[in-house]
């Protein structure tokens, strides 16, 4: 299963074909070429897209052409942009789970940051690479500067740079059938996967992390006092908190010697939660059980893991509670 996921912005997550061929067409009504319709800018668009405006306009310097694209992305009439289907629940799923998110794209970063606000998206992303035209050269530095494994890691995109450029980092090439590539197009690409969106790609996924009844390591009513709670008087003073840990060690317990380092050291477990919990003051209880969470996964190895958080703090009420679960 993959730790870390790269995404593609642009037909990818967010739907903004109809803009984009928007802006391409007055740009290259600047000088006096016809108007593409949609499948004939999809049959001919690439990247690095500098590449694509210097074949349709040869000669013009890239500067000239930007401003012109810029002026339709700032107009009133400029087409609205908006998240593709199954898009923001994918999203919710892999930070369900602890996967790491990271964002690789070609899109100016100004406008990226604008609509990813925009579009609600910005906090799901651990790490920014925007503005980047060739993704080839830059996604080693990606790897690198945040340390992910190229074995867990997949590139997803709808289109065959893509493709290209999971291919030149060892990562796992995704190609997604909501963009600008058709199938024909990102297969030339030679893709490990494609599918028809990502919703289809969550259920590949659900279904490979769902394996017969595996070995757990519970920890019960691990008690602790943390600064807690959404009013500001309320996180003034520690309050008592009590989790249940449950984690699926890396190896079952049939392959497990009488050696710690064969499965996860539940004592350091325990005092590593604690020590995060009281960190720093957190405002949400779910926040808190998704960082604990994500933490046993992260820090311990654990192939999956789920925390429940339990705080007393309502009348009327025996405790409160809240559940995240994290997976590799």
């Amino acid at each position: 299963m993959f730790s870390s996921l790269i995404f593609d912005w642009s037909g990818t997550l967010c739907d903004d074909l109809t803009l984009t061929l928007q802006a391409t067409n007055y740009v290259i009504s600047q000088y006096g070429l016809p108007a593409l319709d949609r499948e004939q800018f999809r049959a001919e668009f690439q990247l690095p897209y500098p590449a694509y405006y210097s074949w349709k306009t040869p000669g013009v310097p890239i500067e000239e052409l930007e401003n012109h694209y810029r002026h339709i992305l700032n107009s009133p009439e400029a087409e609205p942009v908006t998240v593709l289907p199954h898009a923001r629940e994918f999203l919710n799923y892999c930070q369900a789970r602890g996967i790491r998110c990271f964002i690789l794209s070609s899109m100016d970063s100004k406008a990226f940051d604008r609509q990813a606000r925009e579009l609600g998206l910005i906090d799901y992303f651990e790490g920014l690479h925007t503005g980047i035209l060739n993704k080839e050269a830059h996604i080693h530095s990606l790897l690198a500067q945040h340390a992910l494994d190229p074995q867990r890691t997949a590139f997803i995109g709808d289109m065959q740079h893509d493709m290209s450029a999971a291919h030149c980092a060892d990562v796992c090439a995704i190609g997604v059938l909501t963009g600008y590539n058709n199938a024909a197009q990102l297969c030339e690409a030679e893709p490990d996967l494609v599918v028809p969106h990502l919703g289809a790609l969550q259920s590949l996924m659900q279904r490979c992390t769902c394996s017969p009844s595996r070995d757990k390591i519970c920890l019960h009513d691990l008690s602790f006092t943390c600064r807690l709670g959404v009013p500001e008087s309320e996180r003034a003073t520690p309050q008592p908190v009590q989790a249940d840990v449950t984690i699926t060690p890396p190896l079952p317990f049939s392959e497990i010697t009488e050696d710690i380092a064969c499965t996860i050291d539940y004592d350091a477990l325990s005092r590593r939660l604690v020590e995060l919990a009281q960190a720093e003051s957190t405002v949400l209880l779910e926040t808190l059980a998704h960082k604990l969470a994500s933490c046993c996964v992260r820090e311990f190895g654990a192939t999956a893991a789920t925390v429940r958080l339990r705080k007393f703090i309502l009348p009327n009420t025996s405790a409160v509670s809240a559940t995240a679960h994290a997976r590799k």
